[in-house]
């Protein structure tokens, strides 16, 4: 697993690169309980909040990394997540806008796609995710699955989006 400092170090690297120096510090952390996206840029302040001091507005940002997701990844994975994340943040810090996966975002990512980043919407982790989910659902219908990292889904009062069947709750791995 990539040292904070390292990933500190990628971050600036793409920042000079990919955005002219132009994003503010942010903090990078490593998150264990992260399990449904290798990674996620978290604000707690919208993006036209009055200025503050960078000090402060650095404490409302961070990027998240998921451990259970991208420990045993290449690092190529980790950096097109981490570059991920840093355009949703060039969205909220430099165009004052809500970061979504938008024509901005295609735009920037297929700019650093040139250079062979490896940038997604989406990532390829899927069986990593599947595996962390605690809860799932299968409809009798049409057999269809539902997966869940909470008991979210109660067969009472929720059907199958496809066919309308009921839903019935099957043991994950772990429950097995």
């Amino acid at each position: 697993m990539l040292t904070p400092e390292a990933l500190q170090a990628w971050w600036r690297d793409l920042n000079v690169r990919y955005f002219a120096d132009g994003l503010p510090p942010i903090p990078i952390i490593w998150s264990q309980r992260l399990t449904f996206s290798a990674g996620l840029f978290l604000h707690t302040v919208g993006p036209r909040a009055p200025m503050i001091s960078s000090e402060t507005f650095a404490k409302h940002r961070l990027i998240r990394l998921s451990i259970p997701l991208l420990y045993n990844q290449p690092a190529a994975e980790v950096r097109g997540t981490l570059a991920h994340e840093m355009i949703h943040q060039w969205q909220y810090d430099v165009r004052k806008r809500r970061p979504d996966h938008g024509e901005d975002f295609h735009r920037v990512m297929a700019t650093m796609n040139g250079a062979g980043l490896g940038v997604t919407i989406r990532h390829s982790l899927t069986d990593n995710v599947t595996a962390l989910y605690r809860y799932t659902w299968r409809c009798v219908r049409c057999g269809r699955v539902y997966h869940r990292h909470r008991r979210t889904i109660r067969p009472s009062r929720h059907r199958c989006g496809a066919c309308a069947g009921s839903l019935q709750e099957s043991p994950t791995q772990d429950q097995r």
